[in-house]
């Protein structure tokens, strides 16, 4: 073929949709919330609801946050799949093609970050789309011409943005996938341990009053998370204790008796949530949550509510926990 009849446009967009038709978009077909969030090591940077990090730097506009710090420590921070696919969409993608192909302003410190697989997904794939779009609009004397002043290197031809971007696509993303291997091979319940039990395992322990229409709690098969059904200042005949300050450490005590009988504990526990009616002394109520729960930190959730569907009930705190997996031993 003579040079001059080569296609840039199509070679250049060829050089990641190969990639992405033939290798990477059917391995990240199923991802689970478990994988998004796995890390193999601890203090890795995330995304996180917000309020629950303990980086330097949170970023995002929404719910989640996505852990940072400036500058970076050395050697640098351990990163999950949900803090590289963000990197991906926020920083490689959305605020490219705001700034080349116009889309809506996109940046690290106002992105609304995903909070879950299925939703990361979705928004790779909707900047990914725009993307190829600008890139298949771009005439060859729009490629040779300099980027300008929204890029690092303003003098650069955009050429050479869009083989930048392909690259940092095909790094990260092939590195979410050798993450995806590494969770298979190693995370609890995948690999020599225990098999998953196909049902959801109810909680009653004994000490707790029994209700016939609801259980105390219920461990997920998939993921092996303990989700603690709301808890009201009752003992285990189902009398509530007097006042805010009684009601709450029983409260509490309640969610501490389900989490034992699921084999696991405060530190465990990846979020609260407590319900307090309206006009009860919030402070009343967190002194003696912490006198029960110590200092385990955890995400938590405080709602005022008009009241409960349990009259004299002041307070009602839930829990989600993580249930980790035992070895099985050899076989």
């Amino acid at each position: 073929m003579d040079a001059n009849e080569l296609d840039v446009n199509r070679t250049l967009r060829e050089q990641w949709e190969f990639h992405w038709n033939h290798q990477l978009r059917a391995r990240l077909d199923g991802l689970t919330d478990d994988e998004y969030f796995w890390s193999p090591v601890p203090d890795a940077w995330s995304v996180r609801p917000r309020g629950s990090s303990t980086a330097p730097v949170q970023l995002g506009a929404g719910g989640f946050t996505m852990d940072h710090a400036t500058p970076q420590s050395a050697p640098a921070a351990f990163t999950t799949i949900a803090w590289r696919l963000n990197h991906v969409i926020v920083g490689v993608l959305a605020a490219r093609n705001a700034a080349h192909f116009g889309a809506p302003p996109a940046s690290y410190d106002t992105w609304e970050y995903a909070g879950d697989a299925a939703t990361a997904l979705d928004q790779l794939t909707a900047q990914l789309d725009v993307w190829l779009a600008g890139v298949r609009g771009l005439t060859d004397s729009e490629l040779l011409a300099p980027v300008g002043a929204k890029e690092p290197f303003p003098e650069l031809p955009m050429a050479d943005l869009v083989l930048h971007v392909h690259r940092e696509l095909i790094h990260h993303l092939s590195e979410v996938c050798l993450l995806r291997d590494l969770y298979l091979h190693t995370a609890p319940g995948t690999f020599g341990k225990r098999p998953m039990t196909a049902r959801t395992t109810h909680l009653d322990p004994d000490g707790l009053h029994k209700n016939p229409a609801f259980t105390q709690g219920v461990i997920t098969p998939a993921a092996r998370m303990l989700h603690v059904g709301g808890q009201l200042g009752s003992g285990s005949d189902g009398e509530l204790l007097d006042g805010i300050e009684a009601q709450t450490a029983q409260a509490m005590r309640n969610v501490l008796t389900v989490l034992a009988a699921a084999d696991t504990g405060p530190e465990h526990v990846a979020k609260l949530t407590i319900y307090l009616v309206q006009g009860v002394d919030a402070h009343e109520a967190y002194a003696a949550s912490r006198s029960v729960w110590g200092d385990h930190r955890t995400a938590v959730t405080i709602v005022s509510t008009a009241g409960h569907a349990r009259p004299g009930a002041l307070v009602e705190i839930d829990a989600v926990a993580v249930v980790p997996e035992q070895d099985a031993g050899p076989s």
